[in-house]
């Protein structure tokens, strides 16, 4: 049986993003699943959420550029979000009353749930609340 995680888009900005209040914990975790034989997948839209943020929000243009063009050199294992993912993803959205969570998160899990993901790479907790396991370096 395959090694998986599921991606989302604040776990490749903080890989992105040195400056970010999460990315030594993301490196870690990105070298951690490597060497542990993990596959990453990333639904497409984390992918676009995350160029959108690091232009955008951090205003780190030369990085959305990297993240853009690493996807088209085919980096990056995706996972196109299908009908019955945006579907349950939209099911899942309507439930959820939090401000903080969107419409690309209900992506991540319903992606996550499609594909028997063992991880979630995200340092959001709702996604604990929600009944998936995060992707965490264990303690030595």
């Amino acid at each position: 049986m395959s090694k998986l995680v599921v991606c989302d888009a604040d776990g490749l900005v903080a890989l992105a993003d040195n400056k970010d209040f999460n990315h030594d914990r993301a490196q870690k975790m990105s070298e951690w699943l490597l060497s542990n034989g993990y596959e990453v997948v990333f639904p497409n839209t984390a992918i676009l959420e995350a160029i959108t943020a690091l232009k955008r929000a951090k205003n780190l243009p030369d990085k959305a550029h990297l993240i853009n063009r690493r996807y088209i050199a085919g980096a990056f294992q995706i996972e196109f979000v299908s009908e019955k993912i945006q579907y349950r993803a939209s099911q899942r959205f309507e439930k959820s009353i939090s401000k903080k969570n969107t419409i690309f998160d209900a992506i991540v899990a319903e992606t996550a749930t499609v594909l028997g993901a063992d991880y979630i790479f995200s340092f959001d907790n709702w996604y604990s609340k929600e009944g998936f396991n995060l992707a965490k370096v264990p303690e030595k």
